[in-house]
Protein backbone atom coordinates (compact mmCIF):
# COMPACT_ATOMS: atom_id res chain seq x y z
CA UNK A 1 0.00 0.00 0.00
CA UNK A 2 1.32 3.48 -0.81
CA UNK A 3 0.21 7.10 -0.74
CA UNK A 4 0.81 9.88 -3.25
CA UNK A 5 2.61 12.89 -1.78
CA UNK A 6 4.21 16.05 -3.09
CA UNK A 7 7.88 16.56 -2.26
CA UNK A 8 10.21 19.46 -3.04
CA UNK A 9 13.43 18.91 -5.00
CA UNK A 10 15.99 21.18 -6.60
CA UNK A 11 14.77 22.01 -10.10
CA UNK A 12 18.24 21.53 -11.60
CA UNK A 13 21.89 21.10 -10.75
CA UNK A 14 23.68 24.20 -9.48
CA UNK A 15 27.33 24.60 -8.58
CA UNK A 16 26.71 25.87 -5.06
CA UNK A 17 23.11 26.30 -3.89
CA UNK A 18 22.57 28.14 -0.62
CA UNK A 19 20.03 26.97 1.96
CA UNK A 20 18.98 29.54 4.57
CA UNK A 21 17.86 27.72 7.72
CA UNK A 22 14.78 28.86 9.60
CA UNK A 23 14.62 30.08 13.16
CA UNK A 24 11.96 29.07 15.67
CA UNK A 25 8.46 30.50 15.85
CA UNK A 26 5.23 31.04 13.94
CA UNK A 27 6.86 32.15 10.68
CA UNK A 28 9.62 29.55 10.64
CA UNK A 29 10.47 28.61 7.06
CA UNK A 30 13.56 27.82 5.02
CA UNK A 31 14.72 29.56 1.85
CA UNK A 32 16.77 28.32 -1.12
CA UNK A 33 18.53 30.61 -3.60
CA UNK A 34 17.75 28.22 -6.49
CA UNK A 35 14.52 27.24 -8.28
CA UNK A 36 12.73 24.29 -6.70
CA UNK A 37 10.50 21.63 -8.23
CA UNK A 38 7.50 19.95 -6.60
CA UNK A 39 7.13 16.29 -7.64
CA UNK A 40 4.33 13.87 -6.80
CA UNK A 41 5.83 10.55 -5.69
CA UNK A 42 4.53 7.20 -4.46
CA UNK A 43 5.48 6.68 -0.81
CA UNK A 44 5.34 3.06 0.29
CA UNK A 45 4.31 1.74 3.71
CA UNK A 46 7.59 0.73 5.33
CA UNK A 47 5.81 -1.27 8.02
CA UNK A 48 5.14 -3.98 5.44
CA UNK A 49 8.44 -3.94 3.55
CA UNK A 50 10.42 -7.15 3.42
CA UNK A 51 13.36 -7.14 5.80
CA UNK A 52 16.55 -9.15 5.31
CA UNK A 53 18.16 -9.60 8.73
CA UNK A 54 21.28 -11.04 7.09
CA UNK A 55 21.88 -7.78 5.22
CA UNK A 56 22.07 -5.66 8.36
CA UNK A 57 25.34 -3.92 9.12
CA UNK A 58 26.10 -2.55 12.58
CA UNK A 59 22.53 -3.49 13.50
CA UNK A 60 21.12 -1.10 10.90
CA UNK A 61 18.90 -1.69 7.88
CA UNK A 62 20.74 -1.40 4.53
CA UNK A 63 18.19 1.17 3.33
CA UNK A 64 19.71 3.59 5.84
CA UNK A 65 16.65 3.80 8.10
CA UNK A 66 14.60 1.61 10.39
CA UNK A 67 11.73 1.80 12.88
CA UNK A 68 12.51 0.66 16.41
CA UNK A 69 10.62 0.45 19.67
CA UNK A 70 12.14 2.82 22.22
CA UNK A 71 10.02 4.16 25.07
CA UNK A 72 11.26 7.13 27.10
CA UNK A 73 10.77 8.22 30.69
CA UNK A 74 10.90 11.92 29.69
CA UNK A 75 7.67 13.80 30.48
CA UNK A 76 8.53 17.16 28.90
CA UNK A 77 10.82 17.22 25.86
CA UNK A 78 11.12 21.01 26.10
CA UNK A 79 12.71 20.77 29.56
CA UNK A 80 16.51 20.96 29.10
CA UNK A 81 17.08 19.36 32.49
CA UNK A 82 15.07 16.26 31.58
CA UNK A 83 16.75 16.06 28.18
CA UNK A 84 20.21 16.20 29.72
CA UNK A 85 19.63 14.00 32.77
CA UNK A 86 17.21 11.42 31.33
CA UNK A 87 16.94 11.45 27.55
CA UNK A 88 20.61 11.65 26.67
CA UNK A 89 21.36 8.67 28.91
CA UNK A 90 18.53 6.75 27.24
CA UNK A 91 19.80 7.65 23.76
CA UNK A 92 23.38 6.59 24.51
CA UNK A 93 22.22 3.25 25.93
CA UNK A 94 19.85 2.70 22.98
CA UNK A 95 22.44 3.47 20.29
CA UNK A 96 25.16 1.39 21.88
CA UNK A 97 22.75 -1.53 22.16
CA UNK A 98 21.41 -1.45 18.59
CA UNK A 99 24.64 -0.53 16.75
CA UNK A 100 27.34 -2.04 18.93
CA UNK A 101 29.11 1.32 18.98
CA UNK A 102 32.04 1.69 21.35
CA UNK A 103 31.15 5.33 22.03
CA UNK A 104 28.21 7.69 21.44
CA UNK A 105 28.40 11.48 21.51
CA UNK A 106 25.13 13.46 21.34
CA UNK A 107 25.44 16.99 19.97
CA UNK A 108 21.99 18.28 19.00
CA UNK A 109 18.29 18.07 19.80
CA UNK A 110 15.65 19.77 17.62
CA UNK A 111 11.93 19.96 18.44
CA UNK A 112 9.53 20.68 15.54
CA UNK A 113 5.80 21.38 15.19
CA UNK A 114 3.63 21.65 12.09
CA UNK A 115 1.20 24.16 13.64
CA UNK A 116 2.30 27.84 13.56
CA UNK A 117 0.60 28.57 16.89
CA UNK A 118 2.42 25.72 18.60
CA UNK A 119 5.71 26.87 17.09
CA UNK A 120 5.20 30.37 18.42
CA UNK A 121 4.12 29.25 21.87
CA UNK A 122 6.89 26.67 22.28
CA UNK A 123 9.51 28.48 20.16
CA UNK A 124 10.31 25.44 18.04
CA UNK A 125 11.01 24.93 14.33
CA UNK A 126 8.84 23.74 11.44
CA UNK A 127 9.01 20.26 9.84
CA UNK A 128 11.60 20.25 7.06
CA UNK A 129 9.61 20.09 3.82
CA UNK A 130 12.33 19.79 1.20
CA UNK A 131 14.23 16.69 0.14
CA UNK A 132 17.65 16.72 1.77
CA UNK A 133 20.34 14.95 3.76
CA UNK A 134 21.92 16.68 6.73
CA UNK A 135 25.61 16.29 5.79
CA UNK A 136 27.98 16.12 2.82
CA UNK A 137 31.10 13.96 2.48
CA UNK A 138 33.03 16.98 3.78
CA UNK A 139 30.73 18.41 6.46
CA UNK A 140 30.52 15.19 8.47
CA UNK A 141 34.25 15.46 9.17
CA UNK A 142 33.97 19.20 9.79
CA UNK A 143 31.18 18.59 12.30
CA UNK A 144 33.38 16.04 14.08
CA UNK A 145 36.15 18.63 14.44
CA UNK A 146 33.70 21.30 15.60
CA UNK A 147 32.16 19.04 18.23
CA UNK A 148 35.13 17.06 19.52
CA UNK A 149 38.12 19.29 18.77
CA UNK A 150 41.44 17.68 19.65
CA UNK A 151 39.92 14.19 19.71
CA UNK A 152 38.61 14.40 16.14
CA UNK A 153 41.76 13.36 14.30
CA UNK A 154 42.14 10.19 16.34
CA UNK A 155 38.41 9.34 16.18
CA UNK A 156 38.33 9.78 12.40
CA UNK A 157 40.91 7.01 11.96
CA UNK A 158 38.20 4.46 12.72
CA UNK A 159 34.74 4.29 11.23
CA UNK A 160 32.07 6.59 12.62
CA UNK A 161 28.56 7.63 11.65
CA UNK A 162 26.20 10.48 12.37
CA UNK A 163 22.72 9.17 13.09
CA UNK A 164 19.36 10.77 13.75
CA UNK A 165 16.91 9.41 16.33
CA UNK A 166 13.51 10.85 15.34
CA UNK A 167 10.64 10.54 17.83
CA UNK A 168 7.03 11.75 17.42
CA UNK A 169 5.54 13.63 20.35
CA UNK A 170 1.92 13.24 19.21
CA UNK A 171 -0.03 9.98 19.48
CA UNK A 172 -0.34 8.96 16.70
CA UNK A 173 1.20 10.94 13.82
CA UNK A 174 -1.69 11.59 11.42
CA UNK A 175 -0.05 14.10 9.10
CA UNK A 176 3.43 15.36 8.15
CA UNK A 177 5.26 12.10 8.95
CA UNK A 178 8.87 11.77 7.95
CA UNK A 179 9.40 10.10 4.57
CA UNK A 180 12.76 8.68 3.47
CA UNK A 181 14.37 7.32 0.31
CA UNK A 182 16.03 3.91 0.40
CA UNK A 183 19.74 4.78 0.17
CA UNK A 184 20.28 1.85 -2.22
CA UNK A 185 18.05 3.60 -4.78
CA UNK A 186 20.17 6.78 -4.78
CA UNK A 187 22.91 7.65 -7.25
CA UNK A 188 25.74 10.12 -6.65
CA UNK A 189 24.29 12.38 -9.35
CA UNK A 190 21.03 12.69 -7.35
CA UNK A 191 22.80 14.68 -4.61
CA UNK A 192 23.97 18.29 -4.68
CA UNK A 193 26.29 19.71 -2.01
CA UNK A 194 24.69 22.87 -0.65
CA UNK A 195 25.85 25.62 1.69
CA UNK A 196 23.71 25.87 4.82
CA UNK A 197 23.55 29.30 6.42
CA UNK A 198 22.13 29.85 9.88
CA UNK A 199 22.50 32.92 12.12
CA UNK A 200 25.19 31.25 14.24
CA UNK A 201 26.79 28.76 11.84
CA UNK A 202 27.69 28.09 8.21
CA UNK A 203 27.88 24.45 7.13
CA UNK A 204 26.84 22.09 4.33
CA UNK A 205 23.91 19.80 3.56
CA UNK A 206 22.89 17.81 0.49
CA UNK A 207 19.83 18.74 -1.54
CA UNK A 208 18.48 16.33 -4.15
CA UNK A 209 17.38 16.05 -7.75
CA UNK A 210 14.44 13.82 -8.62
CA UNK A 211 14.94 10.42 -10.22
CA UNK A 212 12.38 7.73 -10.96
CA UNK A 213 14.80 5.22 -9.41
CA UNK A 214 14.28 6.64 -5.94
CA UNK A 215 12.06 4.52 -3.66
CA UNK A 216 10.16 6.46 -1.00
CA UNK A 217 8.92 5.00 2.31
CA UNK A 218 7.18 6.15 5.49
CA UNK A 219 5.83 4.56 8.67
CA UNK A 220 2.09 5.28 9.08
CA UNK A 221 0.73 6.38 12.46
CA UNK A 222 3.97 6.41 14.42
CA UNK A 223 3.59 6.63 18.18
CA UNK A 224 5.81 8.19 20.88
CA UNK A 225 7.24 4.83 21.95
CA UNK A 226 8.65 4.33 18.43
CA UNK A 227 11.65 6.04 16.85
CA UNK A 228 13.08 6.29 13.37
CA UNK A 229 16.81 5.61 13.38
CA UNK A 230 18.48 6.82 10.20
CA UNK A 231 22.02 7.51 9.04
CA UNK A 232 22.95 10.96 7.81
CA UNK A 233 26.72 10.42 7.47
CA UNK A 234 29.07 7.43 7.29
CA UNK A 235 32.84 7.93 7.25
CA UNK A 236 33.45 4.78 5.19
CA UNK A 237 34.63 5.52 1.62
CA UNK A 238 35.61 9.03 2.70
CA UNK A 239 32.03 9.92 3.63
CA UNK A 240 30.74 9.27 0.09
CA UNK A 241 28.37 6.42 0.93
CA UNK A 242 24.81 7.65 0.19
CA UNK A 243 22.53 8.13 3.18
CA UNK A 244 18.75 8.40 3.23
CA UNK A 245 17.43 11.70 1.87
CA UNK A 246 14.25 12.66 3.66
CA UNK A 247 11.44 15.20 4.08
CA UNK A 248 8.16 15.69 5.90
CA UNK A 249 5.10 14.94 3.75
CA UNK A 250 1.49 16.08 3.86
CA UNK A 251 -0.80 13.04 3.70
CA UNK A 252 -3.72 13.58 1.30
CA UNK A 253 -6.00 11.38 3.41
CA UNK A 254 -5.13 13.01 6.75
CA UNK A 255 -8.27 13.73 8.82
CA UNK A 256 -9.40 17.35 8.86
CA UNK A 257 -8.99 17.41 12.64
CA UNK A 258 -5.60 15.69 12.69
CA UNK A 259 -3.47 16.74 15.64
CA UNK A 260 -0.49 18.89 14.61
CA UNK A 261 2.68 16.88 14.22
CA UNK A 262 5.25 17.44 16.94
CA UNK A 263 8.59 15.64 17.08
CA UNK A 264 12.06 15.67 18.54
CA UNK A 265 15.17 14.58 16.65
CA UNK A 266 18.50 13.85 18.25
CA UNK A 267 21.77 13.85 16.32
CA UNK A 268 24.67 11.79 17.57
CA UNK A 269 28.06 10.47 16.56
CA UNK A 270 28.47 6.71 16.89
CA UNK A 271 32.04 5.42 16.91
CA UNK A 272 33.29 1.94 16.08
CA UNK A 273 36.65 0.41 16.93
Amino acid sequence: MSVEAEVEYLAGRSERPVYYASSAGRDARHEIDQPMRVVRVAVEDARVREDDEQARELGQHPSGFDLMRFASAVKNFLDPAQIESVYETEIVDFLQRVTGASRVHIFDHTVRASDPGLRERKQVREPATLVHNDYTSNSGFVCLREQLGDEAEQLARDRFQIVNVWRPLVDPVEDYPLALVDARSLADDDLVDTERRAPNHVGEIQLALHSDRQRWFYYPRMRPDEVLLFRTFDSIDGGRRPCSIHTAIHLPDAPADAAPRESIETRAFVFYE
